[in-house]
């Protein structure tokens, strides 16, 4: 498994005057909180794309595994997809040779410092982002992709945690036969599926 340098993250967190996601999220929750999450998320700024936003991936062991980059609408808060869909991996910008990307949480990083609530996960680094402002009564993960993470080796990072699966729309069935390899690696693990039944 590869790592990136903590030194190539640290250079992503500031120009956030000039970060979509984050002038978009500003918006809603207001500019304070919207730095304190990006800092708390180690979410960064990117150069790849103007306006691009950087989401590092790093273990709950301190690894940054590679960080993803998107580009967001600065007023919508929408991936751009137009004239193709901006999603890029750090690793692949720089062209490091033979890296293996092995994926871990969005948030992982945090699991050792917030023992103290259960852990949420769903798919999107941005709703990871602003459901912790509004439901702090959880940790938040994302997958980063519709089941990304939710692999044996991925989820031992949760053991001795509580977890709610909390799928988009149309993923649900997907997520709930994820169910087993909780089950299989001894964690306590449901499934939100109000979201699925209110559609």
């Amino acid at each position: 498994m590869n790592r990136i340098d903590d030194v190539m993250v640290a250079a992503t967190m500031r120009g956030y005057d000039r970060n979509n996601l984050f002038a978009f999220v500003a918006t809603v929750i207001g500019s304070d909180e919207a730095t304190r999450l990006m800092e708390m998320y180690r979410v960064g700024t990117s150069k790849h794309w103007q306006g691009a936003t950087v989401f590092w991936q790093i273990s709950n062991d301190g690894e940054v595994r590679s960080g993803k980059i998107m580009l967001y609408d600065r007023l919508t808060g929408h991936r751009v997809q137009a004239p193709f869909p901006h999603i890029n991996w750090v690793h692949s910008v720089l062209r490091l040779p033979d890296y293996k990307l092995t994926q871990c949480f969005f948030g992982e990083h945090l699991l050792p410092y917030i023992r103290d609530k259960p852990v949420a996960i769903v798919e999107s680094e941005k709703t990871a982002i602003l459901a912790t402002h509004y439901l702090p009564q959880y940790l938040w993960l994302a997958t980063g992709g519709k089941c990304s993470c939710l692999n044996h080796e991925a989820i031992q990072a949760l053991r001795g945690r509580e977890v709610l699966l909390v799928p988009d729309l149309n993923a649900t069935d997907d997520w709930r036969k994820k169910l087993t390899l909780f089950d299989d690696s001894g964690i306590k693990a449901s499934l939100f599926e109000q979201l699925e039944q209110m559609a």
